[in-house]
């Protein structure tokens, strides 16, 4: 093999690790550069933030004059007691299922107990449409 084309051979020290310390004022100028560009840069977006607030604030049109105005809603109404509340409403709905009545008011529509209802469908039967008819 030929001479010029040697890999240089590294020499150690044995010891596995480098004996000279690192460079302190290197290492404190990269810090203290780090920090000025961390402020500055801080600063440059704590600006950009600021100029598109304001140019988006001019930007933005005024609302119109005819603009309904939301209103606050009432305060909560609360059912107190909830339980009576359901038995009312069940009450309610109870009385009209059992009980004869108008549904409009000429009369033309009525209402009939379900009981009633029942007993009239099981004796007259369901309508049913002829073979001919469409919906």
């Amino acid at each position: 093999m030929n001479a010029s084309h040697e890999i240089p051979t590294h020499t150690t020290n044995g010891r596995g690790y480098e004996e000279s310390d690192a460079n302190v004022s290197a290492l404190a100028k990269f810090g203290i550069g780090l920090a000025v560009i961390s402020v500055v840069v801080l600063a440059l977006m704590f600006w950009l933030q600021n100029f598109f607030a304001a140019q988006t604030k001019s930007a933005t049109p005024p609302p119109s004059p005819l603009a309904v105005q939301r209103q606050a809603p009432p305060a909560p109404l609360l059912q107190v007691a909830p339980e009576k509340d359901l038995q009312q409403i069940h009450a309610a709905e109870d009385s009209i299922l059992h009980s004869y009545g108008k549904v409009t008011s000429d009369a033309s529509v009525v209402r009939i107990p379900i009981t009633r209802a029942m007993d009239l469908v099981a004796q007259r039967g369901l309508p049913v449409r002829a073979e001919g008819e469409q919906k």
